[in-house]
């Protein structure tokens, strides 16, 4: 299991949603999940630059070679 990557990014917003998550009851779950979807998407967008920003990082690299 260590050697399972994450998808996404581990940053503040994550935790952060993890421990509201966390703390919510059932009941509560209904008003949750705006505010999960807006810093899931947060979290996908920046997944998304740090991807795009590899993949350029490695395209420089093999044509400066």
């Amino acid at each position: 299991m260590d050697n399972i990557k994450p998808i996404f990014p581990v940053t503040e917003e994550l935790l952060e949603l993890v421990e509201m998550l966390n703390q919510t009851s059932h009941e509560e779950q209904d008003q949750i999940i705006p505010q999960t979807m807006t810093v899931l998407n947060k979290v996908y967008a920046q997944g998304i630059m740090e991807g795009y920003d590899k993949a350029m990082q490695k395209q420089n690299q093999t044509t400066k070679k």
